[in-house]
Formats: structure tokens, sequence, C-alpha cells
């Protein structure tokens, strides 16, 4: 039973790769790795950007509003880092796009160009704000060891990567066909709501994934809450693997594979993410501060909060993308 699954779900004919010569997958293969690796960038920064906006809430909360200032402000390169990464995981994204060559250019060319001006804006912020002393010197040791320096070096990068996209563009026009055009077509129906469903799901798996590595050297494994850490690591690490599929997996499908494949991936998630959320439920009955103590550094805005709205909308987020895929599956095989 196993192996005929395996052999219905991986079957190297059920991959738009197999139409593929031996350039295009190696290209394909290698932007793949590329966003990949912004991928994990881009959640380490929006991990460090949630910190800072921690800190600013913090300040608010305990009535220090000059305090909440001086800390945002100081923390702008942190913020700007973090949409820097995102646009640049966007631009890479944009060589997948099964659209026109005009399309397909006019999006990388957006993207490289937002990405050029986060990190111009980044690079003067600092320099203003070295002048006007907001920072001590180049390098502060806060919050990280070369910092605000660090954030110079990684602005000069994406410079470098946006540029190099900028002027690959004349290359790309002539090698069209090397540009792997492995997804399906750009929704165009209620594009709005997916663009802000899609938009909301990837900060979801940016924060599940840096939470989950980063967690483990966070949360507090022992004080009797290791059943709820456990959990709530499942529960980051169920989002991460699920944007994995939808990437890496479901995407790469072909068209008619993506029809016969989607309804039972949807079930299947959801039987994970229930069972996720079940014990997490149950992790948290072992012990109610469990959020506010061992989960607290993960995200102290969110956990310090009684309620924990923030660690619930992570929690329900795989569920959610379940039944939105279950609803679709259904759709798509009565139609």
């Amino acid at each position: 039973m196993g192996e005929v699954l395996m052999k219905k779900f991986f079957s190297k004919d059920s991959f738009v790769l197999s139409s593929f010569d031996k350039a295009q997958r190696r290209q394909s293969l290698l932007v793949s790795i590329i966003i990949i690796v912004l991928f994990i960038f881009s959640a380490l920064t929006f991990f460090n950007a949630l910190y800072a906006f921690a800190d600013f809430v913090g300040s608010i909360v305990s009535g220090s509003p000059d305090a909440a200032i001086r800390d945002i402000t100081r923390s702008l390169p942190l913020i700007l880092s973090c949409f820097m990464s995102i646009w640049g995981l966007l631009l890479f994204h944009a060589l997948f796009r099964n659209v026109s060559d005009e399309k397909r250019i006019k999006s990388i060319k957006k993207n490289a160009i937002a990405l050029l001006a986060f990190a111009a804006v980044n690079f003067i912020a600092i320099i203003v704000m070295l002048i006007m002393g907001k920072f001590h010197s180049l390098v502060e040791g806060a919050p990280s060891p070369l910092y605000p320096l660090d954030s110079i070096i990684y602005s000069l990068i994406y410079v470098a990567i946006g540029v190099f996209a900028l002027v690959y563009l004349k290359k790309l026009q002539e090698k069209m066909p090397y540009v792997v055009p492995s997804r399906g077509a750009v929704v165009t129906k209620a594009r709005g709501l997916y663009c802000t469903f899609m938009s909301f799901w990837m900060l979801i798996a940016l924060f599940s994934t840096a939470s989950f590595f980063l967690g483990l050297f966070i949360v507090d494994f022992v004080h009797g809450y290791l059943l709820y850490c456990i959990s709530l690591l499942l529960i980051f690490f169920v989002n991460m693997l699920f944007i994995g599929v939808w990437e890496f997996y479901y995407n790469e499908l072909k068209e008619e594979n993506k029809k016969k494949f989607l309804l039972p991936l949807a079930i299947a998630g959801l039987v994970v993410a229930l069972i996720a959320i079940i014990l997490y439920f149950t992790g948290l009955t072992t012990g109610l501060d469990g959020p506010s103590n061992a989960g607290f550094g993960v995200l102290p805005v969110a956990f310090a909060a009684s309620v924990n709205i923030a660690t619930l909308i992570v929690a329900f987020t795989p569920i959610i993308v379940s039944v939105v895929a279950l609803i679709k599956g259904l759709f798509i095989r009565n139609k």
C-alpha cells in the first residue's frame, strides 16, 4: 500500500520538471536553493523585527513613550533588513511565475527596484543616525555583535542582488525557455483575497521557521513544561512543513495532478493539523502558565498577554490552510 502511494504521489512523471531538459532542471534546482536560503534569512530578520516591535510595545505599555520612540528608531535597520529579505525572496520567486515573458520580467523588475529602495533607505538611515548621535559608533555590539555595521553589510549584499537582477534582465529575456516556468498560472479571480491569504500564511511560516530552530535553544524544557514545549515546537514545525509542501511539492505538480492530488493532500494536512492542535492544548493543560513562562522568549509581545492571541493564530493556521485546500479540492473535483 505504502509503495503504491509513493509511486502515485512521487512519480517523476507527476511533476512539471519531468518535461525539462538538463539545463532547465539545473536552473530550477539553483533557484529553489536560493529561495530556501532567502526564506531562512527572511525568517530570522522577521523574528528580529518582531522582537524590536515587542520592545516598542513594552515601552508603550509601561508608560514610556520616549523610550518607545528611541527603541523603534534604533531598531529601524532591523525592520528594514526584514523588508529587504522578504523582497529578495519575492524577487527570485518571480522566476517561477508561469505567466507571459513580459509580465514575469515586469514582476522581477518591480521587486528588484523595491529591494534597492529598502537597501538605500536603510544605508542612509544608519548614516544619518550616526551623524545625529542615535548610534554612538558603527559597532555598538547590540542586539548583534556588529550592529549596526552588519545591517550596512546586509544592505550592500541586497544592493548587489537587486543590481544583478536588473542587469540580468536582458539575458533572461534571451534565455526565457530556461527560466523555470514550473508553476501554475497566477490566480486572477479574487486575486486580492488570494494575495492577502498568501501574505498572511507566508508571515506565519516565516515566524514559525525561525521559532522552531531558535526555540530549541529558547523555550524552557524543564520546570514541568516539557510536554507544552514539545507541542509548541510541533506547531511551529507543522507550519514550516505545510509551506514546504505547498512550495516544493504541490506547486511543482503538473496541472492534471494538482487536481487529482489536492483533495487527498488537504485531508492528510487536516489530520496532521488536528493532531498538532490537540497535542498543543493537551500540553497547555499541564501548565496554563506555560506560554508566559516556558515560551516567553520566542515572542514576548505574544506570550506576555493572558489570551496569547498571536500564539493561537499560529497554532490554528495549519487548520485554516487545510480547510481552504479541502474546499478548493472539493470544488475542483465537482467542477
